[in-house]
């Protein structure tokens, strides 16, 4: 019966999209080993084979297609099975134009990468590496007998791999309602200890990567955070809203997480390849020769997978070239912009290093560059206050 009401609902979208409904996980392999599938959406619960398995199976066997999960039953185990395959959740009974834009958003990411073998990749991955010290403290927090939230909180909110993970959770039908936010503060709040225990201890929400890529990251996760710290205080400047200045904080700490994507999916290969790049040429063009891609697409393709929100994903894609999605007012991608090249100008990110200026012509255009004394006053007072 649901999937009949989804089948009407979505009758007037045949003109747009080709679409194939059948009732189980088996009848879905088939189908899809006829044909390429781009989304493929499948109920948690069905005969045979559940959601959790035909996902980890699609995984496998079709990297490419963005794996979403349907589900209403409140079986928590059941639900963190389906975690390590699924990109998305959706809740059940599910409303059709919010499905409707969640398949549009998906749909849009396959102009993000060109490099099949890229989107193979991001595709795969189940979680953003941490950086050993804070995967570390958590783990120590979560083992013990009396964890404190605000400090498992700062912990997460330090990290680009944890706090892309708790946003791709709490920002979908993960456990209940969806909650459209970017704190990872508030996102741990919501998705409580006990719940972050038993996904971390038993279902390896996070992981960590071996101590030679991780020292090759290190300035990738200071600078993340640094930047993150700049991009708040350029928000509170302008006086934005809570979720504004929010949003600027976490655009600022995963707006690099493609290099850590490229880390962990490359591993020991990434030393060699990021020594192919040539300092002296555009880096982004170099990343494109030696990668298949830019760092910055490359993080857009994994959060827009995992349904993080548009001016986030905005942000890791085009920070470092701001005008390529021409924005209109002051945003989470310009904070980052500005944020971010004022980190690597005061303290360098060695073996990162980009030859981009701020784009004063765009803030020119949006009235924005005499707030660039302001901005730049406020950064350095954070700066100076870093611990």
């Amino acid at each position: 019966m649901l999937l009949k009401g989804l089948e009407r609902s979505l009758h007037g979208m045949r003109n747009e999209w080709e679409m194939e409904f059948v009732p189980g996980g088996l009848e879905a392999l088939a189908a899809m080993s006829q044909a390429p599938f781009d989304v493929v959406i499948s109920d948690m619960r069905m005969p045979g084979m559940d959601g959790a398995q035909l996902l980890d199976q699609v995984r496998t066997r079709f990297s490419q297609t963005v794996r979403m999960v349907l589900s209403g039953q409140s079986d928590k185990a059941a639900v963190f099975r389906a975690i390590r395959p699924t990109h998305q959740y959706l809740s059940k009974p599910c409303d059709i134009e919010e499905l409707k834009q969640k398949l549009r958003c998906a749909l849009a990411l396959r102009d993000v990468l060109d490099s099949a073998d890229l989107k193979q990749r991001v595709s795969q991955i189940e979680s953003v590496p941490s950086q050993p010290a804070l995967f570390e403290a958590m783990w120590m927090q979560l083992e013990s007998a009396d964890p404190n939230l605000l400090q498992a909180a700062d912990t997460v909110s330090r990290d680009p791999g944890m706090t892309a993970k708790l946003l791709q959770l709490v920002n979908s039908a993960f456990l209940g309602t969806a909650s459209s936010l970017s704190c990872p503060r508030q996102a741990l709040s919501i998705i409580g200890l006990d719940n972050l225990r038993s996904l971390v201890l038993s279902g390896g929400l996070f992981s960590e990567l071996s101590a030679a890529l991780a020292e090759r990251l290190a300035p990738i996760w200071r600078h993340s955070y640094a930047s993150a710290r700049f991009a708040q205080a350029i928000a509170r400047c302008e006086e934005a809203r809570g979720a504004m200045v929010q949003d600027c904080y976490a655009a600022g700490l995963l707006h690099e997480i493609g290099w850590i994507v490229l880390g962990s999916t490359y591993g020991e290969e990434f030393d060699r390849l990021c020594s192919k790049l040539n300092q002296e040429i555009a880096g982004e063009k170099r990343e494109e020769e030696v990668f298949g891609s830019a760092h910055g697409p490359v993080g857009a393709y994994l959060l827009g997978l995992w349904g993080l929100s548009d001016p986030i994903v905005e942000a890791v894609a085009a920070h470092h070239a701001p005008r390529n999605v021409n924005p209109t007012i002051f945003s989470p991608l310009l904070a980052v912009h500005v944020a971010e090249h004022w980190d690597r100008q005061w303290h360098g990110t060695p073996g990162f290093s980009e030859n981009d200026e701020i784009d004063e012509d765009l803030l020119t255009h949006l009235g924005l560059k005499e707030r660039l004394p302001l901005w730049e006053k406020k950064c350095r007072e954070v700066d100076e206050s870093r611990g």
